[in-house]
């Protein structure tokens, strides 16, 4: 990646980062709450027994609800545990929100210990991103960690038909979000406003 492209990368995080900042959490539930209803609407999410979501953190899309929301549908919840040393996404298997978690890496909630479920990432029918901005070819930018990125790689290839749905405020969908090679782009990012697929 050239260093013009990580510039522009810093630079649009720092911008939509200090707007999500800017946000009350109130308006980051009320938005996260129209996010979820089209999110539950589409049909990969129907028909998925077995979905990855992110546990949110500070005022990214939230999804507490959905988990919980989604657990009653008698879907299987996996949330990821994320390996600082090798940047890899590891994934466990979520019963209960309330009492399973504890601030793991990067001060993410994550499942503690004594309630580690670890699953192959094979058995995921649909993958929920989180993301710092995206642009309407689906494009994504991450923290800048690669966690993500790789992981979405490594499904991409293991289980190519499994969707990745990315979950954003309106305000973080940029008109051109800057990208590298490895950079993997989402099939759908779902807003608090509409549904956006290329």
């Amino acid at each position: 990646m050239t260093s013009e492209n990580m510039v522009k990368k810093r630079e649009a995080r720092e911008k939509v980062s200090a707007l999500r900042k800017k946000i009350s959490k109130e308006e980051a539930l009320a938005k996260s709450t129209q996010i979820q209803k089209s999110l539950f609407s589409l049909a990969e999410f129907q028909g998925a027994k077995t979905i990855l979501f992110y546990v949110a953190k500070g005022n990214e899309v939230q999804t507490e609800r959905m988990i919980k929301d989604s657990l009653k549908l008698g879907k299987c919840v996996l949330v990821p545990i994320a390996n600082k040393e090798s940047r890899e996404l590891l994934l466990s298997e979520l019963r209960d929100f309330d009492a399973e978690l504890e601030p793991g890496t990067f001060g993410i909630l994550e499942p503690k210990s004594a309630c580690r479920r670890m699953t192959p990432s094979t058995r995921v029918n649909l993958v929920v991103v989180p993301g710092v901005a995206f642009d309407s070819k689906c494009r994504r930018l991450g923290r800048g960690k690669g966690c993500y990125d790789a992981f979405l790689r490594s499904v991409s290839h293991l289980k190519p038909k499994v969707p990745f749905i990315g979950l954003a405020y309106e305000f973080q969908v940029l008109e051109d979000v800057p990208h590298g090679l490895n950079d993997v782009r989402v099939h759908k990012i779902v807003t608090e406003k509409r549904v956006i697929a290329p």
